[in-house]
């Protein structure tokens, strides 16, 4: 004991000395409080933050609060065990004192920052609020904690009142909006976008103009992320979604119905009045009986003549489409209520175009691609028993058919097959010249009078 007693009166004897161990101590003292603080708070954060739902709460969010409490508390501890030394100079006391103040607001900013992202994953978590963000405002909140720790800092620095810190930046308020102009626009965007309910996460939107097309995966306060179909990511700003045009889908899943409006090509040199004959095979197919009496206005079909179809303009395309209107109606998939049309578009070079329109019970991609491709397979199908032929361009393969050699590729590339002119070449003949190829043709118009 009259050791120590001897060390502490040499230790205070000499000035440097003095300050020297009671900086030690003061170190020391930090250190401990931290690491107490970091192993005894965990307990305390799980009794009085989450208290009411422990087991929903995983132990890593103990840690995170718990370690950001055990960063600003020692420097509490410091600043007050600092009173206690009175040997120490005024101007060091005054310069630890700054330092335990700009390391208290910059800890204190930390640990809010880290509340609000707990606040963030726990409304996340909840199962009402999973298609909801609430990210750009959890991002507000972390810029205005910042800009207060930013002005208590500048505050404990100059020795002044926050007051006054505050009451100066009038004076660059400009400059602060040039600054913050893209976060005021994205705050603006990002708080429609929300109270509106227009974008929420896992919509489905598309932007055109910028070739996306996906799913959004996350909205935050300056950029919303869409993951595209493709599995790449792109990052909009929040901005442009109230300035530019976009297409959001989740209308459509959540009405339960999704459109089918596709058309097919129908060769107008197949279209023609009905007759006796074309009657007596359209007869044969399942559900042609019922739109044909309700175009005949009840007449037996086999007691009208050929010219009462021509008088009242019934061709075997109207029936067609009529035919297609009933047989969509009766399908399980489609649903009745909504509309259900089979109607011509105009005229063009390729056909007449026949389109359908009408809604899928089901809105998911697999099932409305599946009774979209069966429809239009049995139209396809179905066509030619209406004396319809579907429109496409000829292929190779058309001409090597109609060639010379077709039953045999390698045969003589003879020269001199006139290919249906009438259909083709209405104004002259189309000839199959040879190629450089065995069975290899080249279409060669010649037109009439040319010899």
């Amino acid at each position: 004991m009259a050791y120590v007693n001897h060390l502490l009166t040499f230790i205070e004897s000499n000035p440097a000395l003095a300050v020297g161990f009671n900086l030690i101590l003061l170190l020391l003292s930090g250190i401990f409080a931290h690491l107490l603080c970091k192993f005894l708070l965990i307990k305390v954060v799980r009794k009085v933050f989450f208290s009411s739902h422990k087991q929903d709460v995983p132990l890593e969010k103990d840690r995170r609060i718990a370690e950001k409490l055990s960063n600003f508390i020692p420097v509490i501890i410091v600043y007050y065990v600092l009173q206690f030394m009175p040997a120490m100079p005024a101007s060091l006391v005054t310069a630890i004192n700054t330092i335990c103040g700009i390391l208290f607001f910059i800890f204190m900013s930390v640990f809010f920052n880290e509340m609000l992202d707990i606040v963030n994953s726990s409304y996340l978590r909840k199962t009402k609020r999973k298609n909801h963000s609430i990210k750009g405002y959890i991002q507000i909140g972390k810029i205005l904690v910042h800009i207060l720790a930013a002005i208590m800092i500048l505050a404990v620095m100059s020795n002044k009142s926050p007051i006054i810190i505050i009451s100066s930046l009038g004076a660059v308020a400009a400059v602060l909006m040039i600054v913050f102009q893209h976060t005021l626009l994205s705050l603006v965007a990002n708080v429609q976008l929300s109270s509106n309910d227009v974008l929420q996460l896992g919509d489905w939107i598309e932007m055109p103009d910028k070739n996306l097309s996906g799913e959004v995966t996350d909205i935050a306060l300056h950029t919303i992320t869409i993951r595209n179909w493709d599995n790449t990511i792109s990052r909009i700003p929040t901005k442009n979604f109230l300035t530019e045009t976009y297409t959001n889908w989740q209308a459509m899943f959540s009405s339960g119905a999704r459109r089918i409006m596709r058309s097919i090509a129908i060769d107008q040199h197949s279209v023609r009045f009905l007759d006796q004959e074309m009657l007596s095979s359209m007869l044969t197919i399942r559900g042609v009986s019922e739109p044909l009496a309700m175009l005949l206005d009840g007449r037996d079909p086999g007691g009208v003549a050929d010219r009462w179809f021509i008088d009242n303009g019934l061709t075997n395309l109207t029936l067609f489409r009529h035919y297609l209107m009933h047989y969509l109606a009766e399908r399980p998939d489609i649903i009745k209520e909504m509309y259900i049309v089979a109607r011509t578009l105009k005229p063009s070079p390729s056909g007449i175009p026949l389109e359908i329109y009408c809604f899928t019970t089901s809105t998911l991609w697999k099932d409305y691609e599946n009774t979209q491709s069966a429809i239009f397979e049995y139209i396809t199908a179905v066509a030619g028993q209406f004396s319809l032929r579907l429109y496409q361009y000829p292929a190779g393969h058309d001409f090597w058919r109609l060639s010379p050699g077709a039953r045999r590729p390698d045969g003589p590339a003879a020269v001199g097959r006139r290919l249906s002119a009438d259909l083709l070449a209405p104004e002259g003949d189309l000839l199959l010249q040879p190629g450089d190829e065995p069975g290899d043709f080249r279409p060669v118009l010649r037109l009439r009078g040319d010899g």
